[in-house]
């Protein structure tokens, strides 16, 4: 079974991001980080921030085959923690090649909680994007809806079928 690593980068440690993730794997059988926990400031050119926990979550990820980005729809795209994790990610292609070049080959997959409607497209492009680029594999998305339509919400059940996807 793939080893596997779920950050979630949300304003609230235990709102509608984080049921995603419980209804995604109920058992806890995943390694948690909340991005709000960790001090990860924002990209900086001459990496003053170097001492922040950013370098020691990367060298976490990459013992993981399999990481799930989780963040909720904030304005039409991710959320602010989840753009400052992408943003550093910099580091590895600057100051910690050899830590960035142990992301090769990680699938990865988008956890997205949302509760309107969304051009997913646009959402996932820039992910998806950043992704590829790094010579990692995307491997799809699934949309939590944490609205109040019963229809909409009944298809949170499917979550399931995507953690079987994740776990294969």
């Amino acid at each position: 079974m793939a080893k596997v690593i779920t950050i979630m980068g949300s304003s609230r440690s235990k709102g509608n991001t984080f049921k995603a993730v419980q209804d995604l794997d109920p058992k806890g059988e995943t390694t948690f980080v909340d991005l709000k926990e960790l001090d990860i400031s924002v990209y900086d050119y001459e990496h003053r921030n170097k001492g922040d926990d950013f370098l020691p979550l990367i060298e976490q990820v990459v013992l993981h085959d399999v990481i799930v980005l989780a963040t909720p729809v904030y304005w039409y795209t991710m959320s602010g923690h989840m753009k400052i994790f992408f943003d550093r990610i910099t580091d590895c292609l600057t100051i910690e090649k050899d830590l960035g070049r142990k992301l090769r080959g990680k699938k990865v997959f988008l956890l997205i909680s949302q509760d309107g409607p969304l051009d997913r497209e646009l959402f996932e492009y820039p992910l998806k994007a950043t992704v590829e680029y790094l010579g990692m594999e995307y491997g799809g998305s699934f949309y939590h809806y944490s609205g109040v339509d019963e229809k909409l919400l009944s298809k949170n059940k499917d979550v399931g079928s995507f953690l079987e996807k994740i776990l294969s």
